[in-house]
């Protein structure tokens, strides 16, 4: 025992001596007009060399120390290992969940209601007629008007027999041409009228909704059936305008559906180019996968959009990084000497951070054991213990 303390004592005495010794070095080397800078940067290096020997020692004696002192209890903690793995960085846009097919039919003549061959909730395919409209007076002006073309078609031959020969004026020829000619356009409306009684699915989706009832009248602008295919639906969302060149089409996104605790895949389709004066943004579009048929129009979307990604790279949880003065950030280094095992205070340079995991830039290699649990409680070069 008397012989570690007079060790001890000794080694103290040497790095007195030579801290003692390295000061009057300094200080008889200077010369007139020699550059203080210089001297300044000498003596600095010089106490480093101090500290370095001063650091060692202390490590030495606390190991020893601990051997010695049976009765002193070891700080508790647990360790977290440092990784080198690819870290990705996400920011978060709210967004909508749109159809472009989602659409109102509306009919396009007024006419009443005879029949909705429809249900609601009903599939239907591309064609299929849903509604039919009462066309009766329409084809009862259709017959008159094919009988009346008769006519004027049988006076438009004879007249123009009659003009072939030289015989008759060509008045006459020209109004039994014309006759016969407008009535072949009021025709042909009239049997497009007819054939928009019948009012049929633009595409196949699902009959959401039907306004009207049988036997109620249809009118140009109301509309009778809500007809929604969501197989396919996408996102619009804003991204301000600092990320102009960070985000483009074909980067992979995370959509997810709060309401539904669901997420979902995807990628940018496509950048707006125009910026909103009004809230200096620009529109992204995410198609979205709805096969299952679980998403609606309108539902709030969250888009996850990495905006930054490296394959390699030291990462920590984000807990186990500390914060001292002057906002420098730090962490507790485990290593082991001699059976024993002591924390060693590392500052570290974060780069970003992203859901409780932190890539850090300088520090660190990725191999290290960090303090978890204990790590306020502890100081640089104290012995502890791990928690099993």
């Amino acid at each position: 025992m008397k012989n570690n303390y007079i060790q001890i004592h000794i080694t103290m005495k040497q790095i007195t001596v030579f801290l003692l010794a390295t000061l009057f070095m300094v200080s008889c080397t200077e010369k007139p007009g020699t550059d203080e800078l210089s001297l300044i940067k000498v003596e600095k290096d010089s106490l480093k060399e101090v500290k370095a020997t001063i650091s060692e020692r202390l490590a030495e004696i606390e190991l020893r120390i601990a051997e010695l002192d049976t009765t002193k209890s070891l700080a508790l903690i647990s360790t977290a290992a440092a990784n080198i793995e690819s870290f990705n960085h996400y920011f978060q846009v709210y967004g909508s969940l749109a159809s472009d097919q989602n659409a109102q039919i509306y009919p396009e003549i007024g006419a009443t209601i005879t029949t909705i061959k429809v249900k609601e909730g009903q599939e239907v395919s591309k064609g299929q007629t849903i509604v039919t409209l009462d066309i009766q007076s329409i084809r009862e002006q259709e017959a008159e008007l094919k009988t009346r073309m008769v006519l004027a078609e049988t006076t438009f031959q004879k007249q123009k027999k009659l003009w072939d020969q030289k015989i008759g004026s060509e008045m006459q020829f020209l109004q039994a041409q014309n006759n016969r000619d407008a009535l072949q356009n009021s025709l042909k409306g009239l049997q497009a009228n007819i054939a928009k009684g019948n009012i049929t699915a633009p595409f196949s989706g699902v009959v959401d909704e039907i306004f009207p009832k049988e036997g109620e009248m249809a009118m140009p602008g109301m509309p009778v059936v809500r007809l929604l295919n969501l197989s396919k639906m996408y996102i619009e969302a804003d991204i301000s305008e600092n990320y102009v060149g960070k985000v483009k089409a074909g980067d992979q996104v995370i959509v997810s559906f709060p309401a539904l605790g669901i997420e979902k895949p995807s990628t940018i389709e496509r950048l707006g180019q125009f910026i909103n004066p009004n809230n200096r943004t620009f529109k992204i579009r995410v198609n979205v996968d709805n096969s299952d048929n679980v998403l609606k129009p309108n539902m709030v979307a969250l888009i996850n959009i990495n905006d930054f990604k490296q394959d390699t790279a030291v990462v920590v949880a984000s807990s186990l990084i500390m914060e001292g003065a002057s906002n420098k950030r730090y962490v507790f280094v485990v290593n082991q000497t001699k059976g024993a095992h002591m924390v060693k205070k590392q500052e570290v340079e974060v780069a970003m951070t992203y859901e409780g995991r932190s890539l850090v830039k300088s520090g660190l290699s990725g191999k290290e054991k960090l303090v978890d649990k204990g790590a306020r409680s502890i100081r640089d070069g104290e012995l502890v213990e791990i928690q099993k």
